[in-house]
């Protein structure tokens, strides 16, 4: 799963296709058929992620101690603080940024009027102003 775009998808497009996985996980009443929209829908891969990630939920419910988890389940030990750390954890709120944020910004933010020069003299004559 490391292998994502960095570009992402808009929120309504996003809204759109939960909505599609959703009904499609409601249109599944059989152990069988979710395990055919599984293999329809993720790569062996993907699934053994999932798989791994679900057994070190247990593990970690269990008690089991990091070493433990790793030498049986051929993980790092940073996917398992990961996990953990989203179990000890409330879910995420996703931030609302308006509007792009632009190089000049960034600047004007850095760099507020009073900003002293860094070298040569009279670097610290801002003072004399405060």
């Amino acid at each position: 799963m490391t292998r994502i775009t960095k570009r992402g998808i808009t929120q309504e497009l996003n809204d759109r296709l939960l909505d599609i996985l959703l009904k499609e996980f409601k249109n599944t009443r059989t152990k069988r058929d979710l395990r055919e929209f599984l293999n329809q829908f993720l790569t062996l891969e993907e699934q053994i992620m999932i798989k791994k990630r679900l057994a070190i939920i247990l593990s970690l419910q269990e008690g089991k101690r990091t070493k433990e988890i790793t030498d049986a389940l051929d993980v790092s030990r940073a996917t398992i603080s990961f996990v953990k750390k989203g179990l000890k954890r409330p879910p995420r709120k996703q931030k609302q940024v308006e509007g792009r944020i632009t190089k000049k910004d960034i600047k004007d933010s850095k760099a507020p009027p009073w900003h002293p020069t860094y070298k040569g003299k009279g670097r610290w004559s801002f003072l004399y102003r405060l």
